[in-house]
């Protein structure tokens, strides 16, 4: 990443956003934008009001960071305080364009603000894509500029595709060792930046993506 400072722990990242750090504001919106945007699309707001939605979390975010309480390390805990936020923004929305003339808003606005007034939980998965791989899909395109392209196929064929080590080492000429030691490096910084969200990773779960994304 030219010009930005490395990712620190997902913890480290929002004290960084709470002190007005513009690095780590570009950081935490590459990773956690798409997530936004997805849930906005998921509630079925049209593209332009996902933008307009997904805007005002991020000033939100901004105001309201330092209520933030990451108590014993439970899994998904900012997660969920980001989808909270969420949540209410598309609320909002809703309920405004509920206010506006008939015809405005329509049958399917109303039942939108239905059934988000009746469903506080995070949804499962966005089009099949859980909250979890998406935030791994952010996290391996920040992240991929920090690698040379062989340790980056390294860890892409050994941690997303499962292939054995020896089969890659044969093809990017590397010994076995050296292509899990890349595993393992790349792990390690997605692990730092995905904190709480990485607990239980093993074998990286993203949707079907291109290693060269």
């Amino acid at each position: 990443m030219q010009g930005e400072s490395s990712p620190q722990t997902s913890l480290t990242l929002l004290s960084r956003i709470e002190t007005a750090d513009d690095d780590a504001w570009r950081v935490f919106a590459r990773l956690y934008g798409p997530l936004v945007y997805a849930w906005c699309r998921s509630a079925g707001l049209q593209p332009d009001d996902v933008d307009n939605v997904g805007q005002e979390v991020f000033r939100v975010v901004v105001q309201k960071i330092g209520t933030f309480q990451p108590g014993r390390k439970r899994s998904g805990a900012f997660r969920s305080w980001l989808w909270g936020v969420t949540r209410l923004q598309i609320l909002n929305h809703l309920r405004s364009v509920k206010r506006q003339p008939v015809g405005k808003g329509g049958t399917d606005h109303h039942l939108s603000l239905q059934r988000l007034e009746q469903e506080s939980q995070e949804p499962e998965n966005v089009d099949g894509v859980t909250s979890r791989q998406l935030l791994a899909q952010s996290a391996i395109e920040i992240l991929q500029a920090e690698f040379d392209p062989r340790t980056w196929q390294a860890f892409w064929d050994l941690a997303v595709k499962g292939r054995p080590a020896k089969d890659i080492g044969d093809e990017l000429d590397m010994t076995a060792k050296a292509v899990r030691q890349a595993k393992f490096r790349v792990t390690k910084k997605l692990r730092e930046l995905l904190g709480e969200d990485s607990v239980g990773f093993g074998r990286v779960d993203v949707p079907p993506i291109s290693p060269h994304n």
